[in-house]
């Protein structure tokens, strides 16, 4: 019965001014969590929960994307662009921040699972097609400045040493963090907890903090 008054809302949504409300419903009636992929895969459309937090004049999105409640997409001022590839997902509670002329572009087929944070500022993030990133991974391309020791840390300038790249058929583990100037290479796997701050060639194994290579998918 609940299938069938989805499929019957679904053309609901795109009505002007009341289409808000049908979008809810939908919410509501698909279930909770993942099982609001159902909205996408009956609709054929990107999916925005309406409990999302969205300010990005400059996102685009491809198809059949999915952006879960509690997601926060946010350009300051000064901030880039967001792109996200054809059916791609994004969780709650992750947070896609863009300051200091950072950009953020993410692939297809690509997912980000719950409560990862990605910060665009000076430098970019650009991660690829069919890439995994696990619950609470974070991805920083600067760091903040702490050579005067006569002023405040918050207070320094923010300093990059380039952006993030994050590459094809990558997996990140629970709660990686990759800072400025990495690269990790196409098919890399990062396990949990590591802190990536140089570059991972491709098809490499690696963990730790820092991050070292111990083995190889090849």
């Amino acid at each position: 019965m609940k299938l069938r008054l989805l499929k019957l809302t679904l053309p609901l949504i795109r009505i002007p001014v009341v289409g808000g409300l049908f979008l809810r419903l939908a919410c509501l009636l698909a279930g909770p969590y993942k099982a609001r992929r159902l909205i996408v895969l009956l609709s054929g459309r990107t999916f925005i929960s309406p409990y999302a937090d969205i300010h990005c004049p400059g996102m685009n999105l491809g198809e059949r994307v999915f952006i879960d409640d509690d997601v926060t997409i946010y350009a300051h001022g000064d901030g880039g662009a967001v792109s996200i590839g054809t059916e791609s997902s994004i969780q709650r509670q992750t947070i896609l921040e863009l300051i200091r002329g950072g950009h953020i572009t993410i692939g297809r087929h690509t997912h980000i699972q719950s409560g990862c944070s990605l910060t665009a500022a000076l430098g970019n993030i650009h991660i690829g097609d069919h890439v995994q990133l696990a619950p609470r991974c974070a991805l920083y391309p600067y760091q903040h400045g702490i050579s005067d020791l006569e002023d405040v840390i918050a207070k320094q300038p923010i300093t990059s040493k380039g952006d993030i790249f994050i590459e094809d058929d990558v997996w990140l583990g629970v709660g990686v963090i990759v800072l400025d100037g990495v690269t990790i290479g196409k098919g890399a796997v990062v396990g949990a907890g590591a802190v990536v701050t140089e570059s991972i060639p491709p098809y490499a194994i690696a963990v730790g903090v820092p991050a070292k290579v111990v083995g190889s998918r090849k």
